[in-house]
C-alpha cells in the first residue's frame, strides 16, 4: 500500500476511535449516513406540513428579519439567550429565522428549547421563529426529537399586508429546505422545483430560501454533511436563478460569506455559539429593497 494512502487510512481510523469517545461527534453519522436519511425526513416533514397548513404572516410593508445560526448549545448558552432577549425587545414588526445546529451534541434539546421559549417568544409553530435543522441537530438519531419540537424542516410560508390574507397584498415568500445531511435528495428537489414553478409568477415581492448548509465552500471536514455535491449545487443554483429567488441564507460554516451568482445573493451567517471569539447574528430590513447588517453578540454575558 502506498505510504500516503496508508497515512490517510490511519488518520481516519484514529479519528473514528477518538470520536467514539466524544459526545460532540457522531462519526457514523458524519461518514456513513445519518439516520433517518433525507428521504424519510422529507416525508415526515411533508406529512406534518400538510396537516398543519401553510402559515401566512401578517406584516406591514416594511418589517425586520432576525437571523441566527449555529448556537451549538451544550453547557453554555449566553449568545443564544442574548439574541432571544434582543429579538424580544425589538419594537419594530419582526420575525426570526434560525438556520440550524441549535445544539452541539446529545441530550441538549431541552436546554436549547427552553431558551427559544424565553418570555414566550416561541410558543408554537405559527409564532415568529421559523426553524430548520442542521447536521448536529440530527446526529445520534435525534431527528425525531427535533421534529417533535419544531415540526417540519421542509416547508414554505409567506408574508402579506392588509386586513386578511384573502383581501391583502402578498409581500414575500420564504422557503425552508432541509440540507442537514449535505443533500436535498431527489424528493425534496422535485418538491422545490414544483413549488418554485407555481410561485415564481405569483406576484411576490421577494423570494427567500433559507437552510443550513452552504453551497460554494468545499470542505470535507464533516464527511458527507460538509456541503452539497458540485452536481447538486449546479442544479440548485440554476433552479434558484431561473425562479427569480433573491436570497439564499445559510449557516454551517461558522464563517461569514456574501456572494452573488446568477442574480441570487448567497449569504452565510456567522455562528452565534459561545465558543466563537466573536459570535454574530444578522438583521435584515425587508421592504421594496433588502438591507442587512451583521451584529456582534459581544459581550455575551
Amino acid at each position: 500500500m502506498h505510504m500516503k494512502a496508508r497515512k490517510y487510512i490511519y488518520t481516519a481510523l484514529l479519528s473514528i476511535v477518538c470520536g467514539a469517545c466524544n459526545p460532540n461527534y457522531d462519526m457514523l453519522g458524519m461518514f456513513n449516513g445519518t439516520s433517518p436519511e433525507i428521504a424519510e425526513r422529507f416525508a415526515d416533514s411533508r406529512q406534518f406540513s400538510e396537516a398543519a397548513g401553510v402559515v401566512h404572516m401578517q406584516m406591514p410593508a416594511d418589517y425586520r428579519l432576525f437571523i441566527c445560526t449555529d448556537s451549538h448549545i451544550d453547557s453554555t448558552h449566553y449568545g443564544l439567550e442574548k439574541f432571544i432577549h434582543l429579538y424580544k425587545a425589538d419594537t419594530h414588526p419582526h420575525m426570526c429565522l434560525f438556520l440550524g445546529d441549535l445544539i452541539n451534541a446529545q441530550a441538549h434539546f431541552a436546554h436549547a428549547d427552553s431558551i427559544l421559549h424565553l418570555d414566550g417568544v416561541m410558543t408554537n409553530r405559527n409564532d415568529t421563529v421559523f426553524m430548520t435543522c442542521g447536521n448536529h441537530d440530527i446526529y445520534f438519531n435525534q431527528w425525531h426529537i427535533w421534529q417533535k419540537l419544531y415540526g417540519s424542516s421542509t416547508y414554505w410560508f409567506d408574508t402579506y399586508t392588509g386586513a386578511s390574507y384573502e383581501t391583502g397584498k402578498k409581500l414575500d415568500l420564504y422557503i425552508c429546505l432541509d440540507t442537514a445531511e449535505g443533500t436535498l435528495g431527489t424528493d425534496q428537489m422535485k418538491w422545490l422545483k414544483d413549488l418554485l414553478n407555481t410561485k415564481k409568477n405569483a406576484g411576490y415581492r421577494h423570494i427567500i430560501v433559507f437552510t443550513h448548509t452552504h453551497l460554494f465552500k468545499q470542505d470535507n471536514s464533516q464527511g458527507h454533511t460538509s456541503n452539497l455535491s458540485m452536481e447538486e449545487t449546479y442544479e440548485l443554483t440554476h433552479l434558484l436563478s431561473d425562479a427569480g429567488v433573491d436570497l439564499y441564507l445559510c449557516g454551517h460554516d461558522h464563517s461569514r460569506e456574501v456572494t452573488s451568482y446568477g442574480g441570487v445573493k448567497y449569504i452565510t451567517v456567522d455562528s452565534s455559539t459561545d465558543a466563537e471569539p466573536e459570535p454574530y447574528y444578522m438583521v435584515m430590513e425587508v421592504g421594496q429593497q433588502i438591507h442587512y447588517e451583521f451584529i456582534s453578540l459581544l459581550p455575551i454575558k
